[in-house]
């Protein structure tokens, strides 16, 4: 049976959750390239987009076929889950909703309705993306375990996995500590809870978490 025999990969994916997620930010993704060609939201956007799919191919058995993906339903009950991280901003003086309208107020309220919605797609590429990575990450966690042939315990997965993660905010900005300590304090325990909730109900509703994350932020 050839590969075009299989039916609708989108279709058939377990976790229809990320799979409308995946979907969105690709497009929007490609918006932001095509529209910014030349600026640094094009070229961010082009390298988001790569890494999508990238890792998404890498983390399939966290969304095709996989015996943790849960139901809808209770993929959206876990999101309340988003609760502990924005509190945790919020024990830590982090800022809130810096981002989701637009800084001047001499905008028009299209202008303005205009921004939000570019702002929500740049964050559900920005949450797909990481996401995908994660869940690759605990995949590379999985090979290496069984390369040195030592039992896979799942602590050390979260723990290399959350690590890369962390790391990867870190690509293009420095690694201080002094400035960035408390958000890379904020980072690994957010991390935690995206990773439970991935490991146990489903990448796509890890994903809606980090979006709503994002979106407070």
């Amino acid at each position: 049976m050839g590969f075009m025999d299989r039916g609708n990969i989108v279709e058939k994916a377990s976790d229809r959750v990320f799979m409308i997620l995946l979907v969105v930010a690709l497009l929007a993704g490609f918006g932001f390239s095509l529209g910014s060609v030349g600026y640094l939201l094009g070229f961010n956007a082009t390298t988001l987009v790569l890494i999508t799919i990238s890792f998404t191919v890498m983390s399939g058995n966290y969304w095709y076929k996989g015996a943790n993906i849960k139901p809808v339903n209770t993929q959206l009950q876990a999101t309340s889950l988003a609760i502990i991280p924005i509190a945790l901003r919020w024990a830590l003086q982090m800022p809130f909703f810096n981002e989701v309208v637009a800084s001047t107020s001499d905008v028009s309220v299209v202008q303005q309705l205009s921004y939000m919605g570019q702002v929500l797609g740049l964050w559900i590429l920005v949450a797909v993306s990481e996401e995908a990575f994660r869940a690759a990450m605990l995949n590379v966690a999985n090979l290496f375990l069984k390369v040195r042939k030592r039992e896979v315990q799942d602590r050390w997965k979260i723990l290399f996995a959350n690590s890369v993660w962390v790391g990867y905010h870190f690509l293009q900005r420095p690694l201080d500590l002094g400035i960035y300590g408390p958000y890379i304090v904020w980072l690994f325990c957010s991390g935690l809870v995206m990773t439970y909730v991935l490991m146990k109900v489903g990448l796509g509703s890890a994903t809606l978490i980090h979006l709503i994350i994002n979106l407070t932020a």
